[in-house]
């Protein structure tokens, strides 16, 4: 099987490279028209790339503090949901068996103390049933941390009651943090 011309719409056989003569054919083209439009359709390609990823920096730049806030969260959430892969709800202890969405519940909740809304020792996975319609469980939530985890976690948890403002630079590493994190638990778990 013998070369190829490398001008995607031809694809005509080229002799093998030490046998051309032809300046276009050693470079893997059958004619001098072949190499133009090749490099035409790159040249286009690269600026489509160019083009998006200007684009792509553009949307960046004017994403409101709020927005990165809600992406750095869905990257930590996923993290957690991945961290308690297998374990039960963090409020009722259901088992993590399939049957169920899992979520990222928060402990003290982001309206009450915003300065844990990132911290993973005030997030753990619970099922879908206590997370949202019982909006968190949380009495049941105390009793199993402090079971789990030890009563000064629980303490701790519960003297926190700072506000805090995140700038969109620390949300934006958050988030590149725990994307990558996320990256590296599915990999280790074997998950597409």
């Amino acid at each position: 099987m013998g070369r190829k011309c490398k001008y995607s719409q031809c694809r005509a056989e080229l002799p093998a490279a030490r046998q051309c003569i032809d300046f276009t054919q050693k470079k893997g083209f059958c004619k001098i028209d072949c190499m133009v439009s090749c490099g035409m359709e790159r040249a286009e390609i690269a600026a489509s790339k160019k083009k998006r990823k200007e684009l792509r920096q553009a949307k960046e730049r004017i994403k409101t503090t709020s927005e990165n806030a809600r992406e750095a969260q869905q990257a930590v959430n996923a993290y957690v949901r991945l961290r308690d892969m297998g374990k039960p709800c963090a409020s009722c202890d259901k088992p993590d068996d399939g049957t169920h969405q899992r979520h990222a519940s928060h402990y003290r909740s982001v309206g009450a103390c915003s300065s844990l809304r990132f911290n993973l020792k005030n997030i753990y996975a619970s099922c879908q049933q206590c997370n949202t319609a019982k909006s968190g469980n949380i009495m049941e939530y105390r009793v199993r941390l402090r079971k789990r985890y030890g009563e000064g976690l629980v303490e701790w948890l519960e003297s926190q009651n700072g506000q805090a403002r995140y700038s969109k630079e620390y949300l934006k590493k958050l988030k590149k943090v725990f994307s990558k994190r996320v990256r590296l638990l599915k990999k280790r778990y074997n998950i597409v």
